[in-house]
């Protein structure tokens, strides 16, 4: 498994994703450019492209990182070879770079680590873990927990999902939160219409211990958490400590 790095234009993003019909019709594109990045990736990497993945935006435009099966060498002959233009030009192709992820984890092992992720959970619709606390809190006549230790306890189970590594709620932070309108495709299955969804967006810090090294292998590459294909859930990781910002 390799991580990605990928500058991107977001203008040049912007107008493939109108120009391929990836905006909401009257509505603006997403708030996080999600939905368009999806797009983009499907149509310059197709089955090679990074996920999970995670936007950052800073002074310098737009960076995509994430893992994939392939380094960037390969990315980038698929997409010159394949991609139409204006998909090839929203990436600086020159600037890309990559590296190779270990290919074993150790048992025991302690790692810090940051993610983007949707805190969300599922019944008979999907809904902010937050949300359906308060709610339950609510019906039962008791004060519901906050936003940070909900979120937390989330994130626990996450990383225990088959074992694959343990972490407490005191030794995860949630540093970031909004919630942002994204698009996706409708229900109706009508060919072309977005709908706007509005959905958790949480960023956290904290450090984990790998317990199973092949299921926190597994993880890494599925991503953690719903909507991984549309830039949450990549866990990247740093030594543990303080985070340095």
């Amino acid at each position: 498994m390799y991580m990605i790095d990928l500058p991107l234009d977001p203008a040049a993003l912007t107008r493939f994703a109108w120009r391929h019909g990836h905006g909401g019709g009257r509505a603006p594109l997403d708030e996080d450019f999600g939905y368009a990045a999806h797009a983009w990736l499907a149509a310059a990497l197709g089955e090679q492209a990074p996920r999970p993945f995670r936007l950052i935006e800073n002074r310098t435009g737009l960076r995509l990182l994430g893992y994939a099966s392939v380094g960037v060498d390969r990315l980038a002959r698929r997409a010159k070879d394949y991609a139409l233009p204006d998909a090839f030009s929203v990436c600086d192709w020159p600037a890309a770079a990559s590296k190779e992820m270990p290919a074993v984890w150790t048992s025991g092992r302690r790692l810090g680590f940051e993610l983007r992720a949707s805190p969300v959970v599922r019944g008979e619709r999907e809904r902010d873990a937050y949300l359906v606390e308060v709610e339950r809190a609510h019906a039962e006549g008791r004060e519901p927990a906050g936003r940070a230790e909900i979120y937390g306890q989330w994130l626990v189970r996450q990383f225990g999902r088959d074992g694959a590594a343990e972490a407490t709620s005191e030794a995860v932070s949630l540093i970031g939160f909004r919630r942002v309108l994204t698009l996706r495709q409708s229900r109706t299955g009508e060919a072309g219409r977005r709908r706007g969804v509005e959905r958790p967006d949480a960023l956290f810090s904290g450090e984990l211990t790998v317990h199973d090294p092949e299921a926190f292998a597994r993880l890494l590459e599925r991503g953690i958490g719903r909507h991984r294909a549309f830039g949450f859930g990549m866990l990247l990781l740093r030594p543990p400590g303080p985070a340095i910002r």
